[in-house]
């Protein structure tokens, strides 16, 4: 009988042990994620970012490690417009087994504005689930901020944002977007998109009124570019061989669908250039709704309409899938060796932001 009251005793210091063992874990782990969030942060405000928020807060324990930021804000000033998000709470996360997969999910309600343009935009809403997953690549510790994502997946579900004196809408249904390395190793990254059921916003002055059945697109860059390029970067990445293939590319609106492939580029002025292979069901219908928005004029949309049915072997059947190979070459948008339009000229941003890429990380490191 001793032994074994003996041998219980042992047995539940034991697990004693083990839980203050897993509980000083999990406290190191959430300081590494606050050290590691608040690293990124700093190497984004060097970047020229504002970012703010309260006092963070833990929670989650015994399971997985959070760190909730109270009321964060976000401006990034890209070209134009300037960009703003704020919410009700950001939260930091990860599985105390998996410390290199951090999720950065946004609760509550937010709110989205575009500022520096004619009329500056106000969205306020919310999303059942809006997430950030990235997974990192271990072994990286250059500095703050330097640890960058082997993978990084995007997913919103059921988003709905109003602006409140245009009554403006976004809503989207589900959005699916990933980036990871591009295969055996070669420099660059493959980005993936799939977007159900969205409606943008009317102010965009989109065909059938900006909503979207379905887009999606697979994408290769490569080379490398900062997440927000500028054009010292762009231009750097150009002549380093820089090249962007459009694996795939899906888009239903309407009686409208499109599908297509190609790659694309940027000639010696920066300007874009390239070479795709699209096929387009409901062209006319397309055309049609380009005329009722003010984006074409009568006269153009029945000259593009005669060139498609003859693309279509002389077809007026409104259903049948047209095959368009389209090139861009000094701004000239062309089907075939048919001229469409001139584009305006891109005037890029000569000033780098920097070519950080990193997500809330350094995590690996629970020292």
């Amino acid at each position: 009988m001793r032994v074994a009251t003996r041998g219980l005793a042992l047995a539940i210091a034991g697990l004693a042990m083990l839980a203050l063992a897993y509980a000083g874990y999990w406290i190191v782990l959430a300081g590494a994620l606050e050290r590691g969030t608040r690293a990124w942060i700093e190497d984004r405000q060097r970047q020229g970012d504002d970012i703010t928020h309260g006092a963070p807060v833990w929670r989650g324990f015994p399971g997985r490690v959070e760190v909730v930021l109270p009321g964060p804000a976000l401006t990034v000033p890209a070209a134009a417009p300037v960009i703003a998000l704020a919410g009700a709470r950001a939260v930091v996360s990860v599985h105390p087994f998996a410390p290199l997969e951090p999720t950065v999910s946004l609760e509550g309600e937010q709110t989205l504005a575009l500022e520096g343009l004619t009329r500056p935009v106000r969205y306020t809403g919310s999303a059942e689930r809006c997430e950030l997953q990235v997974r990192l690549r271990p072994g990286l510790d250059d500095g703050p901020g330097s640890m960058l994502p082997a993978l990084a997946t995007l997913t919103v579900r059921a988003l709905a944002m109003i602006d409140a004196e245009t009554s403006d809408r976004i809503a989207v249904a589900t959005l699916d977007a990933t980036a990871s390395p591009l295969p055996e190793g070669a420099p660059g990254r493959r980005y993936t998109l799939a977007l159900d059921d969205a409606t943008l916003p009317a102010s965009l002055n989109l065909p059938f009124a900006g909503v979207l059945r379905r887009a999606a697109a697979d994408v290769d860059v490569s080379g490398s570019l900062p997440a927000v390029p500028a054009g010292d970067d762009l231009l750097a990445w150009r002549d380093a061989g820089g090249v962007i293939e459009v694996r795939r590319l899906e888009l239903a609106s309407g009686p409208v669908r499109l599908e297509g492939d190609g790659t694309l580029a940027l000639d010696g002025n920066g300007q874009p250039i390239g070479a795709m292979t699209l096929e387009i069901s409901g062209y006319q219908a397309a055309l049609d709704a380009l005329i009722v928005r003010g984006i074409l004029g009568v006269p153009t949309s029945v000259k593009l309409k005669r060139i498609f049915a003859v693309l279509a072997g002389g077809s007026v059947t409104p259903n049948k899938p047209v095959r368009i190979p389209l090139t861009l070459q000094e701004r000239i948008l062309s089907a075939g060796p048919i001229p469409l339009m001139k584009l305006p000229l891109i005037d890029w941003p000569a000033r780098s932001r920097g070519t950080s890429q990193a997500v809330p990380g350094r995590i690996p490191s629970t020292s």
